[in-house]
């Protein structure tokens, strides 16, 4: 099926297993990250790829406030609580909708930087900006497919918790389920986690195989799907592994970068703290010029602690984010040519392959032969 892939005038990549791609996803990170390392270059493609990540789902969380009481509050009161309320939903929507475009756009960006080592945003920023809304339509789809299928289920999961906690039994008097609510539960539980599990990995499908068609192609929802159903089709076993691995990967690697970060951070706080505690014992006495002294050393410092935090997370997860989407684009790049072909061109070949010839040994120079006599 996939020779409806096909270009023939193009040589194929080799098809990688999905064993056989994290080397050189490994690879790509590298080069995209740091060859030639440069400061400014791997913080903004770190930034990117954090951002393409942590923007690009539709996660909006309305804070609740305590409602305990409030009905014992004055009208007016009251009614300014719940404008205030308004308020604040309304300006977290408008804030999430924005990150969730930003997000989105960027993981366009950060596909086409990671499969070709471009490294200038605003160029593809401004070439995404039409496909980005038909990503954003993608997503929206699948968010909407997903609550369909899930409202049954959450009705039934509503009903059965008014049921059991509400003590309404049943018509002979008895709870029947009293013995074994509690089984109930984590029965419960563990299907609420499957089904996660199942809308993260096909969400995981159609971010990592549906995308770079509709990113390198431009084309339509349905075009992107049907591409993704063939591959899904043509090699269910290698597909099956790759999801595998990649959740085991991404497990691990996760819990090795948190470390890492705390690490860090807890490491970096030893030369500021030290620093503030010789300026502790040398201006807490001062007097009041000493404490304003004290108070403005304190700000600036925390704040560039802040910069320097932000720099950290944004290291350390926007590697792991570029290592993970330069392993989709390896494993998808020998089932899908164009891909492949953009991998081929800008992977740099590795230093042995082709060694510079050693210069000839230096010769001096030799005097003339005297002329022949006739």
């Amino acid at each position: 099926m996939w020779k409806l892939l096909r270009y023939p005038h193009r040589i194929d990549m080799r098809p990688l297993s999905a064993i056989d791609a994290i080397g050189p996803a490994f690879g790509r990170a590298r080069d995209v990250l740091a060859r030639p390392f440069q400061l400014r270059t791997f913080l903004k493609i770190a930034a990117v790829a954090f951002f393409a990540e942590m923007g690009g789902g539709l996660n909006l969380n309305f804070g609740r406030g305590n409602s305990n009481g409030i009905h014992q509050l004055p009208p007016g009161f009251l009614a300014f609580h719940v404008a205030l309320l308004v308020m604040i939903a309304f300006v977290s929507l408008v804030i999430g909708l924005i990150l969730f475009y930003i997000g989105s756009r960027l993981q366009l960006v950060l596909l086409e930087l990671v499969a070709t080592r471009y490294t200038l945003i605003s160029p593809l920023w401004r070439k995404y900006s039409s496909r980005t809304w038909r990503w954003i339509g993608l997503k929206l789809l699948f968010l909407l497919c997903v609550l369909i299928v899930l409202l049954p289920f959450a009705i039934m999961g509503v009903v059965y918790f008014m049921h059991h906690f509400h003590g309404i039994d049943s018509l002979d008097g008895l709870n029947p389920f009293a013995g074994m609510q509690f089984v109930h539960i984590l029965l419960f539980a563990a299907a609420a986690f499957l089904v996660l599990l199942v809308i993260c990995v096909i969400y995981m499908l159609v971010h990592d195989f549906a995308l770079p068609f509709l990113a390198l192609e431009d084309l339509g929802i349905s075009h992107s799907l049907e591409r993704l159903r063939i591959l899904l089709v043509d090699e269910p076993g290698q597909v099956v592994l790759y999801v595998i691995l990649r959740f085991v990967l991404g497990i691990v690697f996760s819990i090795a970068t948190y470390i890492a970060i705390a690490i860090v951070m807890l490491l970096s706080l030893i030369p500021p703290g030290i620093i503030g505690v010789i300026l502790w014992l040398s201006l807490h006495k001062a007097g009041t010029v000493g404490i304003v002294l004290l108070v403005a050393c304190a700000i600036v410092g925390g704040l560039a602690y802040l910069c320097w935090a932000l720099c950290v997370v944004f290291s350390f997860m926007g590697s792991l984010l570029t290592f993970f989407q330069a392993y989709a684009l390896y494993f998808l790049g020998g089932r899908y040519p164009l891909l492949g072909d953009l991998l081929d061109r800008s992977t740099p070949p590795p230093a042995y392959a082709y060694p510079h010839p050693a210069p000839p040994p230096y010769q001096p120079p030799q005097p003339e032969p005297p002329p022949s006599q006739p």
